[in-house]
Order: C-alpha cells, then structure tokens, then sequence
C-alpha cells in the first residue's frame, strides 16, 4: 500500500515516544491519566536524554526511501528531529 500511494503523509502523536522512556498523556500511564488520578506520572528519561525509537528511524528510512513526503507530529519531544527529520518536511503542531 505505502510504494502504490502517490502522497504519503504521517500524523504523529505521542505515543510513537513511549519506547523511548517519554510517557503519552491519555495512556493508562498517560500524564493526564496519572494527575488525574492524584498520581506523578513517571518519566523515564527527560527530552534532553531521550532518544529517538526504531519508529522515529524507520519514518525517517520511509522519507529517504521518497515514500513519505510530510509528517505531521503533536510530540514535544523533539524525538523527529532529533532523528534526522528534516524539518522543511515537518510540522510541529504544538510543542517545540
């Protein structure tokens, strides 16, 4: 499907950082879960240690192979860019 598709074009959120020691927000460990539930979430890294998952490196393999034009991510993580991604083929929705 991806080598017949004439545009390919990512959404990201923040699950795709979860491998990488950074927690999402909804998950059953979310942020947002865990204070909602009067509990610190748990951090396994920070954003500066973090590094990018085997994700962020095959979406990076996807745009140099020219399957993946754009990708459009909701992380604050910098994991993308930090990856490679070059950011004229990036949109950071909110975050950095």
């Amino acid at each position: 499907m991806i080598k017949e598709c004439g545009y390919l074009v990512v959404h990201s959120g923040a699950g795709i950082s979860t491998s990488s020691g950074i927690p999402d927000f909804r998950g059953p460990k979310g942020v947002w879960t865990m204070e909602e539930k009067g509990e610190t979430p748990k951090f396994d890294t920070t954003f500066e240690d973090a590094r990018p998952s085997l994700t962020h490196m095959a979406l990076l393999g996807l745009y140099k192979a020219g399957y993946l034009k754009y990708l459009i991510s909701q992380n604050v993580d910098g994991l993308h860019v930090r990856s490679g991604f070059p950011r004229d083929a990036l949109s950071e929705l909110h975050g950095n």
